[in-house]
């Protein structure tokens, strides 16, 4: 089995996932012993480790998930692993194998998780490994700096410095199956243990390039513990305060594009909560159990995402003076596109034509496609300027130009969402 590794550490659970290319979606990883199967989103399983690690001093190996559950030879547990590295704040605990701090149990648990992960998927060290960065260093450039420098450590400590970090708000969207735009407002719920974690997130209109980029900015933030007592309450109070400073920042509640919710066993009082504050909103909460790994997933294949064209794309045809070019793709177009972002009316040039090759230019002058263009077959030969095929292009979150062609005379579909070039 091999696939891009996506990993979202939570402080309650953690869950891995991968790209099946069989399937064309993530899935989440099984791992013997440690993980155990969660009844997600429309009954399907999610398979989720416990994120609590214990120390065997009969072996002197780190247990993990079930394993740190179900020994008999750890003494103590460990459990908040993913809360002391979010928050920085040190705290000295004394195990089996010495004095360590609360961060260094985290990187024992996750090093060992991501070393069972990467030998179920067969992945070498050469391989890039995707971390959800958590919802509460999004929105903090010192607790980014300091999350990634100590995800950095403990993939290293399992063999692994390629890392690809994907902000939570952004993979969760994603796995939960909103479809961003550039500028798109949206408000996120993270719920898990008797704890809310909410954020009103704006997609970037550019992301930068690289294994670290920003794809949004968190416009405002609010945790809070929802206690025993009127946890219903204490959400809707949260809410408030989170949509307050978003206004007063001049981000409205009616600028909302959409709702994400994630998190473990939310109960349906506070499910019922978020969905009549929002009214007339799209509420996303496909798999919110494993929105964040497999939208991790996902966005580090390069299945989906968005962004801005850059570049003017044109395709070339023969005309009686020479060649031309028709724009098909205009520059700053966003991506992903809802409707077709240019269609063309192909002719042929000469009688008895029935190939045509589709080649695409950026800024008329690079061929991007000329390795491999798209090659459009008629049954039947053509006559000289005769219209034959009619394309639609569209757009994927990956900014892939995918092609339809039809069979003007017949109307039959040639190809069907053909990826011909990656814009950019």
């Amino acid at each position: 089995m091999a696939g891009r590794l996506a990993i979202d550490f939570g402080n309650t659970y953690t869950v891995a996932a991968y790209w099946r290319e069989s399937s064309h979606q993530a899935e989440t990883l099984y791992l013997p012993g440690v993980t155990r199967p969660v009844t997600g989103g429309a009954g399907k399983r999610v398979f989720a480790a416990p994120s609590l690690v214990a120390y065997d001093q009969e072996t002197q190996a780190w247990l993990i998930g079930l394993e740190a559950v179900e020994s008999d030879c750890a003494e103590k547990t460990f459990h908040d692993l993913q809360y002391g590295v979010v928050t920085g704040k040190l705290i000295k605990q004394l195990t089996k194998s010495g004095l360590l701090t609360n961060q260094d149990l985290a990187k024992e648990y996750l090093a060992a998780f991501i070393t069972k992960s990467s030998q179920v998927l067969g992945l070498g060290s050469e391989a890039m490994l995707a971390f959800a960065m958590p919802l509460a260093v999004c929105s903090s450039d010192l607790a980014w700096r300091r999350y990634r420098h100590w995800l950095e450590g403990t993939a290293a400590k399992a063999g692994f410095c390629r890392l690809d970090l994907i902000e939570q708000p952004w993979a969760a969207a994603w796995g939960a199956g909103m479809q961003l735009k550039p500028e798109d407002l949206f408000i996120i719920f993270d719920i898990s243990a008797g704890y809310v974690e909410t954020a009103v997130v704006q997609v970037r209109p550019e992301a930068g390039e690289g294994g670290s980029s920003r794809h949004v900015r968190v416009i405002s933030y609010n945790a809070a513990w929802l206690g025993a007592e009127e946890p219903a309450a204490a959400l809707t109070d949260t809410i408030r305060q989170v949509l307050r400073t978003a206004t007063v920042k001049g981000y409205p509640a009616d600028s909302l594009a959409g709702i994400i919710i994630t998190g473990w066993v939310i109960p349906s009082d506070l499910l019922a909560v978020i969905q009549d504050g929002f009214t007339g909103i799209a509420c996303y909460e496909r798999e919110p159990m494993a929105a964040a790994a497999c939208g991790a997933a996902m966005l580090s294949g390069g299945i989906a995402g968005c962004g801005c064209i850059q570049h003017s794309y044109t395709v070339r045809y023969w005309g009686k003076d020479g060649y031309h070019y028709r724009e098909l793709v205009p520059q700053g177009l966003f991506y992903p596109s809802d409707d077709p972002v240019g269609e063309l009316i192909i002719k042929a040039s000469y009688d008895g034509q029935q190939e045509f090759a589709i080649l695409v230019y950026r800024n008329q002058e690079q061929c991007i496609n000329a390795d491999n263009p798209l090659l459009l077959t008629l049954e039947q030969p053509s006559f000289a300027q005769q219209p034959v095929i009619r394309i639609n292009a569209v757009l994927d979150g990956a900014g892939h130009l995918l092609i339809t062609a039809y069979d003007i005379k017949s109307d039959v579909i040639i190809v069907e969402n053909i990826a011909i070039a990656k814009l950019v």
